[in-house]
């Protein structure tokens, strides 16, 4: 009988949002006869954690790693003068270099066994830390478009020396991948699209669901951390100026995060009753089931995961031109992809909801929609 191969994934954080969802299911989905799965969180904080497989094996970072997922600057307006000369620290490591003897230092004291296999759950900081192991194949994941935003831009010495040592570089879409491979001037990478949870969202869509004001207006939704990157600001305006278009319906954001104050003081401000906050869900989809329309409205993503988890519950999708989106909305009956910008959004929206026969059209056409899990997941055991 062949062993079981040993397979490390290393994320920074279990916060909500993609990349901790996305790795909790690719964790489930791996073949147990295939592989033994065990997760280093480096600050082991976060609601996602609970939504880890119960077999697979947990480690927590040691403190040095204690901010390893916050910004200095947020670290100062929250004056924790402790988490500010740990943030100090890891930086100063960071831009001496000295970086890469720290962390080989701390897998000493944080890991018990030796990886098949070592992946690299979120580019940046864990792709370093991935680089400076012993694993026996390196693998870094790539979650995000680079060409509008690089995260690594303070760091770009020190992680293109990592990336000397990364075996293999998957980005879950075409354009992410393309990106990333420009920005660092690498060559080893691959496109793997992410997988879904299928399951859980077609039994969330059978769960009850009493949030849904029940009059004839249409139902608009977005599921998103409150995030500068998702661009919820612009969507809350262009859903008042669809109003006032003569296109009135029910916007329902689902999410928390640091912009929650300030969306909710211009739906205030600009008077808009037809904008609903619901906050968190671990269970959105008998809501996105329920809605006419799904608007992701974000500046750049890499492959978001939560179009396809809308077209598995039904729902047809607007959304902005970001990375992925060509690889997902491939049939007019999905949904449509506007220019990037608030006014595009805009006349997207109205158009959207101009024709309500069309979007129950789509709602009927899209329960027939179905996602290549099993394609997909082959894919990831061939490179693992």
């Amino acid at each position: 009988m062949t062993a079981k191969r040993r397979i490390l994934f290393v994320n920074d954080e279990m916060k909500m949002g993609g990349v901790a969802r996305v790795l909790n299911t690719l964790m489930r989905a791996l073949p147990r006869d295939l592989y033994e799965v065990d997760l280093l969180v480096l600050h082991k904080d976060g609601m996602l954690l609970e939504e880890i497989p119960e077999d697979v094996t947990v480690y927590e970072g040691s403190s040095f790693f204690c901010t390893v997922d916050q910004s200095l600057s947020s670290l100062i307006k929250g004056r924790e003068p402790d988490l500010i000369f740990s943030k100090l620290r890891l930086l100063f490591y960071m831009k001496t270099g000295l970086i890469r003897k720290r962390i080989e230092q701390e897998r000493k004291r944080i890991l018990q066994k030796h990886y098949d296999v070592e992946v690299a759950a979120k580019e940046g900081f864990c792709t370093i830390f991935t680089a400076c192991g012993d694993s026996d194949r390196r693998i870094n994941w790539v979650l995000t478009d680079y060409s509008v935003n690089n995260y690594s831009h303070n760091h770009m010495k020190l992680v293109k020396d990592a990336l000397s040592r990364i075996d293999l570089n998957i980005a879950d879409s075409e354009q992410a991948l393309k990106a990333y491979m420009n920005v660092f001037g690498i060559e080893n990478g691959t496109t793997i699209h992410n997988l879904m949870d299928v399951d859980k969202v077609t039994r969330g869509m059978q769960e009850e669901e009493d949030s849904i004001v029940r009059d004839s207006l249409p139902d608009v939704i977005t599921v998103a951390r409150f995030h500068p990157q998702k661009g919820l600001d612009r969507l809350l305006r262009a859903s008042k100026e669809a109003y006032i278009a003569g296109n009135p319906h029910h916007l329902y954001l689902v999410g928390g995060g640091e912009l929650e104050d300030e969306l909710r003081h211009i739906a205030d401000e600009q008077h808009m009753d037809h904008v609903h906050f619901l906050g968190y869900r671990s269970n959105p989809y008998a809501l996105i089931a329920h809605c006419d329309l799904f608007v992701l409205s974000s500046l750049y993503e890499g492959f978001a995961t939560v179009i396809n988890e809308s077209l598995i519950a039904g729902t047809p999708v607007l959304t902005t031109r970001v990375s992925g989106t060509e690889e997902q909305i491939t049939d007019p009956m999905y949904g449509w992809i506007v220019e990037n910008d608030e006014k595009s959004l805009t006349e997207g929206l109205k158009n959207a909801l101009s024709s309500l026969a069309d979007l129950q059209d789509m709602k009927t056409f899209l329960k027939n929609y179905t996602y290549n899990n099993e394609a997909v997941l082959e894919q990831f055991v061939k490179v693992l």
